[in-house]
This record gives structure tokens, C-alpha cells and sequence, in this order.
């Protein structure tokens, strides 16, 4: 079989025209080559851990060997590995990047009744070593809100298997205000009370994602997986709140290089005041995250947490 091969020839205003746009897209690849470089590659897992499966993503970027320690991401109460997305998704470009949906939330099997912020820790540690992390094996972690606290945990007893640890809404607070933040946590007992309670919270979650700027199709996957532990929703919190009095003893246990992560939350503050306790912390400010919200522009984000973790 034979194929005819004809000759084109460009005029000169049409091969002026062609060079300028090549040498365009050549200066925009220069200039960004995060944006120029191929999209992660997404795959979802189960390990096993204490509590059943563990689930979670990984990103992994497109070069076939990365040489940058891989990125665990630990969620907020009563959230899922999705609030990580864009996070994720940026960072994946020069990284093994994990996404870990805790004990209980997402997709992943959780305890019958609350356990402690040291027993998620060393159920998702045990997860971790089953998928090859460990002292030959590093990995950085970032931990948010209640992921803070539990990411704090994993690294105080694995000093050999996490590197570095960023962390933002670090729960060091008086006494009074975990007391009172226990006391107010919604007491449903049935599928039904919980979705009354829940259909009436819906308005004020959606004008705070509009607010802060949150894509509707994200808030409104984010608010979905919210829904699955029905009952057991609120067993975070209750681990967060119980654990707030041993913050100030706890923190000065993480070893390694940390960085603090204040957004405009209402952690904000405590997590600025938790700087002195860390032996080895930095902070970085980002008041514009309002209620953590950085699904607009994470950018910002995702640069201060490459040049702590490079």
C-alpha cells in the first residue's frame, strides 16, 4: 500500500504568523512547566489496618521515578480525602503525593465507638507501613485540623518514617473552650435525627462554600462524602476535644522540621500560638484562606509547602 506525501508550502505572512505562535507556546513553557507537564496519574487502594480498610489516592507524577519523598495527606472532621483535591492534584506534579481518607470517613472502615487521636494515628502509621513507608523509606506529611493533630501523632511515633510535617488548625486551646466544644456536639441517636439535624445545617454550609469562594461541584461532593458515617460522624471530634488538654505536652515530642500553616480559620490563632511549642517550627500566613477554603487559589499554598518539604 502506497501513501501520496504532498509538499505544503507556507506563504511568508502565514510562516511569520506560525513562528511567532510556536515561539509564544515555547516562552509558556519555560515559564510554567508545572502547567506544561502531563497530568498525574490517579489510582485509588485499600490497606489494612486496626479498624478494617484503609482507603485512599495517590497521585503520581509523571516522570517514572520521582525523586522527592512521598506526601501524605490527612483530612479534617467530617471531611474526606476530596477536600485535599486541589492540594493534591498541584503538588502530584514532582511527587508521590497520598491522600487518606481517616478511620471512619470516606471510604475507609472505622471504629465501633470513638477512639483517640493516638489510636487513628497508629492505625493510618500501620497503613502506611503495609504500603512500604518507614525508616527506609521516608515520607513528609501534612495534617489538617483534626488531620493536624493525627499527623502530629504519627510523627511522634514513627520520628524514622515522617521527614518533615506541616500542619494547619493545631487545637491548643484552653481547657474551657474544649469543654464547651464537647458539650455542643449534636446528640443524634437514628438515621432520622441525624438528617433532621443535618438538613438544617445545609443553607449556612452553602452560603460559607459561596462565601469562601468553594466551586459548587466541590462543595457539593465535599458535603456528600460528609454524610457517610451517619452516627458516628462526630467521633473525631470528640477524639480532637478530648486530646486539646495534652497539646502543650505533645507537641514538643515532633522532632522534625514543621511547619505551621495559619489560615483564616477558627484555628487561626491557636495555631499561631502553638508555634512555641514545636522545637523546630516555622509559620507561614495565609489569612486570605478564609475558613480554609483554598480551592480558588491554592497556589500560594502549595509553593510555601515545596519550599518547606525541597
Amino acid at each position: 500500500m502506497f501513501v501520496s506525501q504532498t509538499k505544503t508550502t507556507l506563504s511568508r505572512p502565514a510562516w511569520r504568523n506560525f513562528v511567532a505562535v510556536m515561539s509564544l507556546l515555547a516562552t509558556a513553557l519555560v515559564m510554567d512547566p508545572v502547567a506544561a507537564a502531563a497530568a498525574p496519574t490517579i489510582q485509588r487502594g485499600y490497606v489494612d489496618n486496626q479498624f478494617g480498610q484503609l482507603h485512599y489516592v495517590v497521585a503520581r507524577p509523571p516522570a517514572k521515578s520521582p525523586r522527592k519523598p512521598a506526601l501524605v495527606m490527612i483530612h479534617q472532621t467530617v471531611n474526606s480525602s476530596i477536600e485535599s483535591r486541589p492540594l493534591f492534584e498541584d503538588l502530584a506534579q514532582d511527587r508521590v503525593v497520598i491522600a487518606i481518607d481517616t478511620p471512619g470517613f470516606g471510604n475507609s472502615d472505622g471504629p465501633a465507638s470513638p477512639a483517640t487521636i493516638q489510636e487513628y494515628a497508629a492505625a493510618i502509621a500501620q497503613g502506611l507501613r503495609k504500603l512500604g513507608y518507614g525508616p527506609s523509606r521516608p515520607i513528609d506529611m501534612t495534617g489538617f485540623h483534626t488531620g493536624a493533630l493525627i499527623a502530629a501523632e504519627i510523627a511522634i511515633a514513627e520520628p524514622k518514617m515522617i521527614r518533615r510535617v506541616a500542619l494547619s488548625g493545631v487545637y491548643f486551646v484552653d481547657d474551657a473552650r474544649s469543654t464547651r466544644a464537647m458539650n455542643s456536639l449534636p446528640q443524634y441517636k437514628t438515621s432520622a435525627e441525624y438528617y433532621d439535624w443535618f438538613i438544617k445545617n445545609v443553607p449556612r454550609q452553602q452560603q460559607n462554600a459561596v462565601a469562601r469562594g468553594v466551586p459548587d461541584a466541590d462543595w457539593g461532593q465535599i458535603v456528600a462524602e460528609s454524610q457517610r458515617p451517619l452516627l458516628r460522624s462526630e467521633f473525631h471530634h470528640v477524639a480532637a476535644f478530648a486530646y486539646a488538654p495534652q497539646v502543650k505536652n505533645r507537641m514538643p515530642l515532633v522532632k522534625q522540621p514543621v511547619l505551621l500553616l495559619a489560615l483564616g480559620d477558627g484555628l487561626r490563632q491557636p495555631t499561631i500560638d502553638s508555634l512555641a511549642l514545636f522545637p523546630n517550627a516555622t509559620l507561614a500566613d495565609f489569612p486570605q484562606y478564609l475558613d480554609g477554603a483554598y480551592f480558588p487559589d491554592p497556589k500560594p499554598l502549595s509553593s510555601a509547602l515545596r519550599r518547606f518539604l525541597d
